[in-house]
């Protein structure tokens, strides 16, 4: 008889071993939209996707979200295009702080509910209104928006809907400075009340305007955006998660979770 060199139990032990969890990934919350500027694949120089993005310090035309949904980041005009950047190890957009933005058609909801996940650093240091990183919206007095204010590095979340007579919120982090550093940003908004974390740090737990009140089938905006007060800011984004309000929003745990992953593309600690 052939002797293989195995026993009863060491084969008991081979067919009972398993793999570790899979790694987390947002992709697991049935996101409305993710964007991962890691991810080479999704990333083209024309709004068209025919000439991919290669090298560091070309232009960004067309971002494919990552969700099953393919709520595509474009920008039509050569000049407003953001520039991909890369150290070798993360990756990042990168606007010009004049008129550089990225919109997806007009295919959500402006109201509540929606939580957005945000990886950035405002490198633009001059002005004292709202630099728009992510916003939803149909014009300048109706939408949500998440910005910076860049003299001081604040986060702001701004929201008004005067087609229901729905009054401004400007609910802003009390005192807490980004310093332009690199920074992971949550905020859920929902009926009436606002929550936002700042590396991990709760900064904001406010009430706001906005209720149950919503208009349908509008763009997903980064950038230079049209809700009232957004002024052009150069900024860099790491990323960026998104469940508007026809999604199931992440509860506080998974908010946690995204966070660290989005951290971990832009190599700081939570």
């Amino acid at each position: 008889m052939m002797g293989l060199g195995y026993d009863i139990p060491a084969l008991a032990l081979r067919r009972t071993r398993r793999a570790g969890p899979a790694p987390f990934s947002p992709l697991s919350t049935a996101p409305s939209a993710l964007f991962d500027p890691a991810n080479a694949g999704t990333l083209f120089q024309d709004p068209t996707g025919a000439t991919p993005v290669t090298a560091d310090g070309q232009p960004l035309g067309l971002w494919r979200d990552l969700s099953a949904n393919e709520n595509d980041l474009s920008q039509s005009v050569s000049a407003a295009r953001p520039t991909y950047r890369t150290d070798g190890t993360f990756h990042w957009l990168e606007t010009d702080g004049i008129d550089d933005g990225l919109a997806t058609l007009p295919v959500f909801k402006v109201g509540n509910p929606v939580t957005m996940v945000v990886g950035y650093q405002m490198l633009s240091t001059v002005g004292t209104a709202r630099v728009n990183l992510a916003e939803i919206s149909k014009t300048s007095t109706n939408g949500m928006s998440i910005g910076v204010r860049p003299n001081i590095d604040r986060l702001q979340y701004y929201s008004r809907m005067a087609q229901h007579g729905v009054s401004a919120s400007n609910v802003v982090s009390p005192s807490v400075w980004g310093g332009h550093d690199k920074h992971v940003i949550s905020v859920q908004a929902t009926a009436g009340h606002v929550a936002a974390r700042l590396d991990g740090a709760p900064i904001i737990d406010k009430a706001q305007n906005l209720t149950s009140q919503e208009i349908a089938n509008q763009p997903l905006r980064v950038g230079l955006g049209v809700v009232t007060g957004s002024i052009p800011g150069a900024f860099r984004l790491f990323g960026l998660q998104v469940w508007a309000s026809e999604s199931i929003q992440p509860d506080a745990q998974t908010i946690v979770a995204l966070e660290q992953w989005m951290a971990s593309r832009m190599g700081v600690s939570l």
